[in-house]
């Protein structure tokens, strides 16, 4: 009778240095979800989810809403996509579903800029520092508003090319003698073109992304103009590889970039809606900061900085064979950068996408990076004896052939291992506790003018400083004709729902007469005049920052024909006084109701801190005062 043999326990050992490796990514990964988890309202936020409802609710308006000086006036509402997308999230999952859904897109950018790194062969010091670098330099362009859809759609963009040209990306292309294959002339290759073309189908995905790109941010112009750079310099490499050979490629290209442009004519404005780009595109827009240079001297530009000098130190120091197309394309948007705030979001994502193999060679050359390799291979009994997490974590490290936590001593590794721990709890306690609440600062919104405003269920026409009135609509905006809130003079929607003459006019009023490096003023606007905007269509409230100087010195300029009914230290509310400040009138606020000081505005609401609001007819109003 022979005996049953029972098979041997696998051993539980773990692989700890690979065990570490895996824990600094995510440790990476953690990090850059901080730094991509700004939890502070945008000025427009308020705006495009209640454009984003209305349009669920009646369709795409035609015409400027919540204003009483655009009545009638068209709008192109080209982030409707977007807006239909906020105003789902914050209706179903509230201000911190919104955070984490904004966290989750920031941290899929992150993810495949680090994965694409690792495939790429770049060791984990240089992939993990690409990654961080990338997400720290987004961290401040990273907020809830429509340009979300433009940044995720470019690294969408470098993804999908990436893929169709594998292969013939990350080299130089163009062959020593390049210049008589352009003149016809035969000449030998060095090095053949390589490429799938089967790959290239993936080209067809580019017009599907940029028709939804283009109803979601206006951002889809940059993403052309980087798809025909591209594929304008793949196909001079083309021609310099194989000459008039390459035709047949020229034409393909030349077809998606068309098909590419027709797709974003698939809007619900069609040709008109290009027109009007092309009109609102001559003219600068110096009056928003993110169309402005960057400030050097500003913090929230070092990581751009950081960006441009490492790149520079791959230009003169990397030993990897430099893209033609991806560098040029690089410096193309670097320029726009600098003439741009927007545009830096632009630049840390293609540094990421492209420049990380880059990175990694010049700290080779710096002597980091270089670590012990990690075997790939373990002895057959080994691997037998192998837990299945081990397995586990094996094939997961398998993207990286260095293993940084390997060329550590023992007793290092856990010393190494404790600060890990320490720091994946910390950042995992940080982006909890960010993602928890969005934040409405109360040092940079009227929170408490709104409350007063509320409290007083004011009525009527009103000039809200610029940053403020999207959320001026969004808590008393009228939804019908038969609303008795406010309507707004301007808001953060410019050009799209309002005329140069009409923004004139409130930027006249809010900004004041400077220079074109902060503010555009059109020829057909007339003289410069501060007080149009509270005589025309006779507005009967104004609210305004303390600190736009040239809107309180317009008040002063006023005199009696305003009063004053609150005053915080950031806001100041004025109402009209032959409405307000006359007592045979229903609408009368008696002095001991007007709230009139400095009081400090600290702290912040949680989104999207509106406050209860019932408006009162003048006949409720003549009963009860």
């Amino acid at each position: 009778m022979s005996l049953l043999r029972i098979p041997p326990v696998p051993s539980l050992r773990l692989d700890l240095p690979r065990l570490l490796d895996l824990a600094v990514i995510v440790a990476v990964l953690l990090a850059a979800g901080v730094a991509l988890s700004l939890n502070v309202a945008d000025p427009d936020l308020w705006g495009h989810v209640t454009y984003g409802r209305d349009a669920l609710a009646g369709g795409l308006p035609r015409t400027t809403t919540y204003s009483y000086v655009a009545e009638g006036y068209p709008w192109f509402n080209h982030e409707i996509i977007a807006e239909y997308a906020l105003a789902l999230g914050a209706d179903h999952l509230g201000g911190p579903g919104l955070l984490i859904v904004k966290c989750l897109a920031g941290l899929a950018v992150a993810g495949a800029i680090l994965w694409r790194a690792l495939r790429q062969g770049s060791s984990l010091i240089a992939a993990c520092a690409t990654t961080l670098l990338v997400a720290v330099c987004l961290g401040c362009h990273w907020s809830l508003r429509p340009q979300l859809f433009s940044y995720t759609g470019f690294a969408i963009l470098l993804a999908i090319l990436s893929a169709a040209f594998e292969g013939w990306e990350g080299r130089w292309q163009l062959p020593l003698n390049w210049l008589r294959r352009l003149r016809g002339q035969e000449s030998q290759i060095e090095q053949p073109l390589e490429y799938s073309p089967a790959r290239l189908k993936l080209l067809w995905l580019v017009p599907v992304l940029m028709m939804v790109w283009t109803n979601a941010h206006g951002g889809f112009l940059a993403g052309l103009c980087v798809l025909f750079a591209y594929l304008g310099l793949r196909g001079l490499e083309a021609i310099a590889h194989k000459g008039r050979a390459a035709d047949g490629l020229i034409v393909r290209f030349a077809l998606m970039a068309t098909i590419a442009v027709l797709a974003t004519f698939i809007n619900p404005y069609s040709y008109q809606f290009h027109v009007w780009l092309f009109h609102d595109l001559s003219v600068p827009r110096p009056e928003i900061v993110e169309w402005r240079p960057p400030v050097w001297s500003d913090p929230q530009n070092y990581p751009f900085i950081a960006i441009l000098a490492l790149w520079l130190a791959c230009l003169v120091a990397s030993r990897k064979s430099r893209d033609l197309t991806q560098h040029v394309i690089f410096a193309l948007l670097i320029w726009q950068a600098c003439e741009h705030v927007r545009h830096i979001a632009f630049v840390a994502i293609a540094f990421g996408w492209w420049m990380a193999p880059h990175v990694d060679s010049v700290l080779r050359r710096l002597g980091i990076g270089a670590h012990q390799p990690d075997a790939q291979h373990k002895p057959a009994a080994q691997a037998r004896d192998a837990g299945a997490l081990d397995k586990t974590l094996a094939g997961a490290s398998g993207l990286w052939h260095d293993s940084f936590s390997r060329s550590l001593s023992p007793l290092m590794q856990r010393v190494f291992a404790v600060l890990l721990l320490a720091a994946i709890t910390i950042c995992a306690g940080q982006l909890t506790i960010r993602l928890a609440t969005l934040k409405v600062e109360r040092d940079k919104f009227p929170v408490a003018a709104f409350d007063y405003i509320a409290r007083e269920r004011l009525t009527g026409k009103a000039v809200v400083t610029f940053n403020w009135a999207q959320y001026a609509l969004a808590a008393f905006g009228t939804r019908t004709s038969d609303d008795s809130g406010l309507l707004v003079q301007i808001d953060g929607r410019c050009r799209t729902s309002y005329s140069q003459e009409m923004l004139d006019m409130h930027f006249d009023f809010i900004i004041g007469d400077v220079g074109p490096d902060q503010r555009y003023r059109g020829p057909g606007s007339g003289p410069f005049d501060p007080l149009r905007s509270l005589n025309y269509q006779r507005p009967n409230l104004v609210l305004l920052a303390r600190g736009q100087e040239p809107s309180v010195e317009a008040m002063r300029q006023a005199g009696d024909q305003w009063v004053l009914l609150y005053q915080d230290e950031l806001a100041q509310l004025w109402g009209r006084a032959s409405k307000y400040d006359d007592p045979a009138s229903v609408y009368y606020i008696p002095p001991a109701r007007r709230i009139i000081g400095d009081a400090k505005q600290t702290g912040y609401a949680i989104w999207p801190a509106l406050p209860q609001y019932q408006p009162e007819t003048p006949r409720e109003l003549a009963s009860n005062r």
